[in-house]
């Protein structure tokens, strides 16, 4: 007879500490207004440069995964990481378009 598995013990999201819920919100929030910038860097003389952002975006990503490692597997977290970034960059060009498409 095989011997039935028992489930993995995975803690909820409901089942985060304070810090982890405030790192998960902060960065992504922060992505999010990152994602912005090009609609604030056309009131500047310069052209639109997703570099600087990039770097921050990258580093929020990786910081809040840190935090949240202990609570989800890696898959989790290298899900997490990624669609921070994929949520950045769609946000970005989507600003990106609009400045470009309203200066003309």
């Amino acid at each position: 007879m095989i011997p039935k598995r028992e489930p993995a013990e995975h803690p909820r999201h409901a089942d985060l500490d304070l810090s982890s819920n405030l790192a998960f919100m902060v960065s992504w929030l922060l992505v999010s207004a990152l994602g912005l910038l090009p609609l604030f860097d056309e009131t500047f003389p310069r052209d639109p440069t997703p570099s600087a952002s990039a770097l921050i975006v990258f580093f929020v990503a990786v910081g809040s995964a840190a935090v949240l490692r202990r609570h989800y597997s890696w898959v989790g977290v290298v899900m997490h990481v990624f669609s921070q970034i994929f949520m950045w960059l769609s946000v970005f060009c989507v600003s990106l378009a609009g400045v470009l498409y309203t200066a003309g």
